[in-house]
């Protein structure tokens, strides 16, 4: 007898899916509990490009997270980016700006006052005064489009109004480049997820473990390479024009931007652009190779210099291009880059700064060398004066801001005299520059390379303090320049130590000491516009007495009285114990000046009561702004009054204009203004006049002479406006009856 044959049933198709489900959900389960442990316990960095400000008092601040750079580095150290911060609730009336590029727009070889981003900020804020201008540096040393895509996002979180871009010398030996040993993959797709997945603390412990294993097989390998980043950097160190490498390179630097540049354009963010530039005339090419469809790059160098030498300069231009293009080292970005900027900004309708034709048209027949280039890539001071007014002029041109502030509008040279920045800068630079030439690519392969750091001897008392600066990994420039300063002063060398002062501000532009410390060296060279700007400047990192007390004090000087006791009463609470009668005095004699009878009263009863009654008797009221003459011209403007004097107005008005070209003094303006009020020149006074109002809006003699430009211009309604003002602050003023006399006679 058979017996039946049992019959399997199969599962459910439900049951078979619940199952596929298990064995996907679990794994991720618990790679999500381990993500979750490992960040609880504080594993791995936050590499995040922009990070709340752990500083005391900068709670209100987002800044560029000085450790982001772990984030594309593995194998080698990262530069820290720029100190920028900017509010994380975005102000009404304010413009932000974000930078994005490598080593060329951190600065390099200088400290970050001479960053093209400081200048421009500078200059924005001149031309854009009822503006607040915000511009953060996002710039890391060594790092390409990779990374510049993968900042796209984190920097539209935070409302830019626009995107400036200088990028491109990095494609092949940057972070991630074809040719560089900082790299991942030569798949694109699989490069930009092994960034992403970088956010992630799992994937970092992963990375670390691997790293911890190659570094112990490096040390022990003979093959370890040694000296500046620059050349640790390069993997591949030939690619030929036209090779494999070399397209791909190209393709993933225009598929990076054309990115960066979509993504911008979803968020109507307007980005500016750059093309790039290069030494070509004096920066031979690093290596040669010809081949049977290439000429050797050296060849195409001498046939330029030969060109050059003999005045054909075109076909120079034509062969200096040509050899950095062939040039087999691709530190220099080839023109093929510029040509695939050309084509983003048309698809993508963005702005283009044509910096180029900018360093073209400022070098000696169109070739650009070491008159604006420190070596193969990175402009001089005067190249990244050269940068800030490219962008610069396409920012004022796209509209995006304001109408331009034209009484700001100054010359390349008085803004480059007039900014941030010392001797001490182009010697710290020079100190870096020899130390990157002492090794290859400058040096050859084969020759012997040089430790600058090891055979330089300091040959003054500057020199020793920037290489000190170099060669202490533990001193920085900044408190090298913050010790100098200091020397100048115990030296009564006021102007030396402002100049070092000044350049911490553009160094380090978020700490309010650095504004105090230049501003008090502005009192004491008689610039007290600025010293006020930059008193007021310091208040919005830090509450200070003494920076309020100064203020008060400048506005007492001024005339305004009001202003003077607002800042006198903010500063008193704040103001240590054996400082406060200073500040009662002079409030008193604020009081009794601005006739706040009550508040006088208040106030002298205050000083009978601490015994300090011989400080009641008030002296006269008098105008004494008048007396500060800024340092820096204060020849030419007492030259002047000497010649107004002795009724010699042309030479004195010619003194003067000159002397606006080295430094723009409130003294000098009204001065010139009066020249041509006399000339009965009613236009040109008036343009003189309205620069300064704000500075001598108290003053009886200023107010009269302005109300006289505005009768000459047939305006009496600001021409009694005038005359209101001096009635209201003085109105025992001698010439008062007689404008109100005039004023009647014209109505």
């Amino acid at each position: 007898m058979n017996k039946p044959k049992v019959v399997k049933k199969n599962k459910a198709p439900n049951q078979n899916l619940v199952f596929k489900l298990i064995t996907v959900v679990i794994p991720v389960f618990i790679l999500i509990v381990f993500e979750g442990v490992l960040r609880v316990t504080g594993y791995g960095d936050n590499l995040s490009l922009f990070i709340k400000n752990p500083t005391q008092g900068y709670e209100k601040y987002m800044m560029v997270n000085p450790e982001v750079g772990k984030k594309y580095f593995q194998k080698f150290e990262n530069t820290a980016p720029a100190n920028d911060i900017f509010l994380t609730d975005k102000p009404e009336n304010t413009f932000r700006i974000f930078v994005m590029g490598s080593s060329t727009v951190f600065g390099f070889p200088y400290e970050r006052n001479l960053m093209f981003s400081r200048i421009l900020h500078q200059q924005l804020e001149d031309a854009y005064p009822g503006k607040k201008i915000e511009v953060v540096n996002t710039a890391i040393t060594a790092i390409n489009s990779f990374t510049l895509l993968d900042f796209t996002d984190q920097i539209l979180k935070y409302k830019p109004n626009a995107i400036l871009i200088y990028a491109g010398h990095n494609e092949f030996y940057g972070a991630f480049g074809i040719g560089s040993n900082e790299t991942m993959s030569r798949n694109r797709g699989l490069t930009r997820l092994h960034i992403t997945l970088m956010d992630l603390k799992t994937y970092q412990l992963v990375r670390n473990i691997i790293s911890g294993f190659s570094q112990k097989m490096a040390t022990n390998s003979k093959d370890e390479v040694h000296g500046t980043l620059m050349k640790r950097m390069v993997a591949n160190k030939d690619i030929l024009l036209g090779s494999d490498e070399y397209k791909i390179a190209m393709e993933r630097y225009k598929q990076n931007m054309g990115d960066i540049l979509k993504k911008a354009g979803n968020k109507k963010v307007p980005v500016f652009i750059s093309d790039l530039v290069c030494n070509i005339n004096g920066m031979e090419p690093f290596n040669s190779i010809a081949t049977d469809e290439l000429e050797g790059a050296a060849e195409v160098y001498k046939k330029a210099q030969q060109a050059e030498k003999s005045g054909d300069f075109d076909t120079a231009l034509k062969l200096y291009y040509k050899a950095k293009d062939l040039d087999c080292i691709r530190f220099r970005a080839s023109e093929d880059i510029n040509r695939i900027v050309n084509e983003l900004v048309e698809e993508y309708k963005v702005n283009h700064v044509p910096m180029l034709s900018v360093f073209q048209n400022n070098s000696p027949n169109k070739l650009i060398g070491n008159n604006l280039m420190t070596e193969h890539v990175h402009p001089n001071i005067d190249g990244n004066f050269l940068m800030a007014d490219a962008f610069f002029a396409e920012i004022v041109k796209s509209g995006l801001i304001d109408v331009k502030n034209e009484e700001k509008a100054y010359s390349f040279a008085y803004r480059k005299l007039n900014y941030g920045y010392t001797s001490l800068d182009s010697i710290a630079a020079h100190h870096r520059i020899q130390t990157l030439k002492g090794n290859w690519p400058f040096v050859k392969m084969g020759e012997t390379e040089v430790n600058y750091l090891l055979q330089h001897r300091p040959t003054s008392n500057l020199d020793s303090l920037a290489f000190s600066a170099l060669k202490n990994k533990k001193l920085t420039l900044a408190e090298v320049r913050l010790d100098l300063a200091e020397r100048y002063e115990k030296t009564s060398q006021i102007f030396l130590a402002f100049k070092e002062y000044e350049a911490l501000i553009r160094t380090n532009p978020y700490i309010a000491v650095n504004y105090r410390d230049a501003a008090t060296s502005l009192i004491q060279l008689a610039d007290l516009p600025l010293a006020l700007k930059y008193f007021q400047k310091s208040l919005e990192y830090e509450e200070s007495g003494f920076a309020l007390f100064k203020i008060g004090e400048i506005y007492f000087f001024m005339g305004d009285y009001n202003n003077a006791i607002i800042n006198f009463e903010r500063a008193f609470p704040l103001i240590a114990d054996d400082k406060k009668l200073i500040v009662l005095v002079k409030s008193y004699i604020a009081f009794v000046y601005s006739n706040q009878k009550e508040k006088a009263k208040a106030a002298a009863t205050e000083l009978k009561r601490v015994k300090a009654e011989k400080y009641l008797l008030v002296p006269p009221k008098t105008y004494s702004y008048t007396q500060y003459i800024p340092f820096q011209t204060r020849e030419q403007v007492e030259t002047a009054k000497n010649l107004i004097l002795e009724n010699r107005p042309n030479e004195a008005l010619a003194i003067l204009e000159t002397s606006l070209q080295i430094y723009d003094s409130h003294i000098a303006n009204r001065m010139i203004g009066e020249i041509y009020l006399g000339k009965q020149n009613s236009e040109k006074a008036f343009f003189y006049f309205s620069k300064v109002y704000n500075q001598f809006k108290f003053d009886a003699e200023f107010l009269y002479n302005f109300a006289m430009i505005y009768l000459a211009r047939n305006d009496h309604t600001n021409a009694r406006k005038c005359a209101d003002e001096i009635k209201s602050h003085h109105p025992e003023y001698e010439k008062l009856l007689q404008l109100n006399s005039l004023l009647s006679s014209t109505n």
